[in-house]
């Protein structure tokens, strides 16, 4: 996306403004998940890059789950009311709960309150970037 704003040659607000709202909730995010892990006393993989590979980890991972969605935005389906929207981030949440469990291992519980603290960022980043495509494919 940014290379294809590079060649266009403008330096347009409405082209860099999903960008920068993308990477400011991204390190946002990052710091969250840090803060959770230090909140919940979590003892392994608790240095900064393994915090940010959880991060890239989960990004990944809901990415994939959630690129039909991207489809079907861009393709103008999202005119209503969305009908698989809540099963995908249902499923997504669940997913993301036990990638912070199995890397970070620090239980459930523990991981269900880092998971919903890093999730809202997660999803506003999916949400800009759904619609920063509609920009491009118009």
């Amino acid at each position: 996306m940014l290379l294809a704003i590079l060649q266009m040659g403008t330096s347009s607000t409405e082209l860099l403004s999903p960008i920068i709202i993308m990477a400011a909730f991204a390190a946002g995010d990052i710091l969250l998940l840090k803060l959770g892990l230090a909140a919940t006393k979590s003892k392994r993989r608790t240095r900064m890059k393994w915090v940010a590979g959880s991060f890239l980890i989960q990004f990944g991972i809901v990415f994939i789950i959630s690129s039909p969605l991207f489809l079907l935005g861009i393709m103008g389906a999202y005119q209503g009311e969305p009908q698989g929207l809540v099963p995908i981030i249902i499923l997504s949440i669940f997913i993301d709960i036990n990638i912070i469990n199995i890397l970070h291992q620090i239980g459930l519980k523990r991981s269900l309150v880092v998971g919903l603290l890093t999730f809202a960022p997660l999803m506003i980043i999916m949400v800009v970037f759904g619609s920063s495509l509609h920009l491009f494919f118009k």
